[in-house]
């Protein structure tokens, strides 16, 4: 229940605070005197939108506070769920600077005003001329309906698997454009895979290729050269192998004689070795270079089909292509797995639909055996309201594939006049009519759903009598099981409340100013006479106001 209001400059109200109590409070006051005011500064609690037009003194910022007291209304694991701290007294805040930022607080928390929105949820019920527009909507009739036979579990379990069925949907929509679009492709891949496997490419062949080819190309200058190098260095008879040798000789003899001499037959040694290895090697190398033009014909080949492959894949080298290859049969390899991926989330979109239809069975069975007892209720209601004929009718209708709300189509049906045939209430009903049908199901949903507090502003418009003496009386039953608060115009609904506030307009130097007080029992009775017979209060109207308290 909402125990304390405090409203500091926003539109007329300077500065303002109220205690509420349990039950059934009214609000009543002069039309312009800032009823709506006060359901505005409410609204901005509840996460409605808000600007700097709303404050009232353009230099300071505008506060409003709500303190609700939530023991009872099992809210920890909200709490909990959204990391704030859970205490049985609630202070929510919204704050407007006076630049038109908003911020949003629940106990000194700052949050989101989608949060305080979900808060507000679960605490207020604004009953507006809005909120009864609301009425010709399917989705909000359906939600009356299910609150009524009490379907909470059932379509909370419905709704988590209508989430993960919607998820998955889209999931392998994604994945089956994904796969279409690759399927179109699959052949030019597997085409390009085909080349590069086909081709057996191998890390560093180009270089060896080429290498190879520059060698066989020239192959006998190759072996003029080495051949003469051999010949040179050992087979004419004045080698430089045998000048060396007989060098060596002369050195040698002159060891005795010259201690360095050994030393120089030493390197001489080591340069004759030498010179027969590199004699020898290049003998060999000549024998084994032979012109090939066989061989020449097949590296060039291999060596044109490297080249297409590196021109057509714009590939530096070979190490490129092979990096392609791969990546190309990895790709294939996705396609396949994208298959499975499809064939996996296919089965989970089945096994949820299937839990979803036998959910959603049960749903309609509830709603099918609850929707004639909602009917008679209604009937009953609206005819103690002055509707005489009324009829109301509830048509449960299944349909196929899945809503939020299940499988079902759900009307609200009304006729007002006797022999007029039921139709959609936003079609057949006068704006009077409707209220009283938003009413009777708000009281009728009182003994289902567990509201803190429902608020009614000006429900009873254009209502009087014996009917607005019902209105009352149902408001007072309705406050026994939460908090009531009404504004209102009608004598009968301010006389049935337990605590009466009224709403003026007070001049000062500077501005006109809208206050809220609450009234004595003595007040009390001057404002519903005033109701009664206007400005000019007479006896008579006292005591008819007297009659109403009492």
């Amino acid at each position: 229940m909402i125990k304390k209001i405090s409203i500091n400059n926003y539109a007329l109200i300077d500065k303002t605070e109220i205690e509420l109590e349990k039950g059934f409070s009214v609000i009543t006051g002069e039309t312009g005197a800032g009823k709506s005011i006060l359901l505005g500064a409410i609204g901005l609690t509840l996460g409605q939108r808000a600007d700097s037009s709303a404050i009232m003194d353009k230099s300071k910022k505008c506060i409003v506070e709500i303190e609700y007291n939530v023991s009872g209304y099992r809210l920890q694991s909200w709490f909990e769920e959204n990391d704030l701290d859970y205490e049985e007294q609630v202070v929510v805040r919204r704050e407007i600077t006076v630049e038109g930022k908003s911020r949003c607080f629940i106990n000194d928390t700052p949050v989101s005003n989608k949060l305080l929105k979900d808060f507000g949820g679960f605490m207020v019920d604004i009953h507006s001329q809005h909120q009864s527009l609301l009425l010709g909507q399917p989705e909000y009739q359906t939600e009356i309906l299910d609150v009524f036979c009490g379907n909470e579990k059932l379509l909370e379990e419905y709704q988590e698997l209508y989430q993960l069925h919607r998820k998955w949907t889209s999931a392998l929509k994604v994945l089956k454009a994904k796969a279409a679009d690759a399927e179109k492709e699959s052949d030019y891949l597997k085409f390009q895979l085909g080349q590069l496997e086909n081709a057996r490419l191998k890390e560093g062949e180009q270089g060896e290729l080429e290498a190879e080819l520059e060698l066989l190309t020239h192959a006998e200058n190759i072996k003029s050269a080495l051949g003469g190098l051999a010949w040179n260095l050992r087979d004419t008879e004045h080698s430089v192998i045998e000048v060396l040798r007989s060098s060596r000789n002369a050195v040698a003899a002159i060891e005795d004689v010259l201690p360095e001499a050994g030393e120089y037959r030493l390197r001489l040694d080591s340069v004759i070795i030498e010179l027969n290895d590199l004699a020898d090697e290049g003998e060999r190398k000549a024998e084994s270079v032979e012109y090939n033009d066989k061989r020449i014909e097949d590296i060039k080949s291999r060596l044109d089909v490297l080249y297409d492959l590196l021109y057509k894949y714009k590939a530096e080298s070979v190490h490129e292509l092979i990096k392609l290859r791969n990546s190309l049969s990895d790709q294939l390899k996705n396609l396949e797995g994208g298959v499975e991926e499809i064939g996996e989330l296919e089965k989970k979109i089945q096994k949820t639909a299937g839990q979803m239809k036998v959910l959603a069975v049960e749903i309609h069975k509830t709603r099918a055996s609850a929707k004639h007892e909602l009917c008679e209720k209604m009937k009953q209601l609206l005819t103690g309201l002055g509707i005489r004929h009324a009829e109301f009718v509830v048509e449960v209708t299944a349909v196929d594939g899945f809503s939020w709300t299940g499988c079902d189509e759900v009307k609200f049906l009304f006729a007002a006049n006797k022999n007029q045939k039921p139709g959609e209430i936003a079609k057949v009903a006068s704006g009077g009519e409707i209220s009283r049908v938003m009413l009777a199901l708000k009281y009728v949903l009182s003994g289902s759903k567990r509201l803190p507090v429902i608020v009614f502003d000006e429900i009873d418009t254009g209502l009087s009598g014996e009917v607005a003496h019902r209105m009352a009386q149902m408001m007072q039953e309705m406050a026994g099981k939460m908090q009531v608060i009404s504004i209102s115009h009608l004598p009968q609904i301010a006389a049935a409340g337990n605590c009466h506030f009224k709403v003026y307009k007070e001049d000062n130097s500077e501005a006109t100013i809208s206050r809220i007080r609450k009234l004595t029992p003595q007040e009390r009775v001057r404002e519903i006479a005033g109701m009664i017979s206007g400005k000019e209060i007479s006896q008579a109207a006292i005591e008819a106001a007297e009659n109403l308290l009492a």
